[in-house]
């Protein structure tokens, strides 16, 4: 007898802990990260907490801002200053994965060009 609906009951467990640890991160980075506390959003930059995207999909991205007219230090700071519903209005992009692409924008300017960094975020 062959079984094709065999649940895997510690793969639907680590999936909803993903989910959960996602959801827990979108809430505190929505509530938690932003120019009046730039230590927070240091904090995921340095604790690498928010996946570093893929360098062709961060340049895809750019070429996509300047196609729009879209100043990337505008959206990567309005990521952190509008709310998410407010931000996906103004900009027609979903928040979060804007988000993960403004991590991996800091995590290359911190890097890169530590002095800019520090002025990006205020600190």
């Amino acid at each position: 007898m062959h079984v094709d609906n065999v649940i895997d009951f510690i793969a639907k467990k680590k999936e909803r802990e993903e989910r959960q640890r996602t959801q827990d991160l979108e809430r505190y980075v929505a509530t938690q990260c932003n120019f009046q506390q730039p230590e927070n959003i240091d904090a995921l930059v340095d604790g690498k907490m928010i996946e570093v995207k893929d360098h062709t999909l961060f340049l895809g991205f750019l070429s996509i801002l300047n196609d729009q007219n879209i100043d990337p230090l505008d959206i990567f700071q309005d990521v952190f200053t509008l709310a998410p519903a407010h931000f996906e209005m103004s900009y027609n992009m979903k928040w979060w994965s804007v988000v993960q692409l403004a991590f991996t924008f800091l995590t290359i300017l911190k890097e890169n060009e530590p002095h800019t960094y520090a002025d990006f975020l205020g600190l």
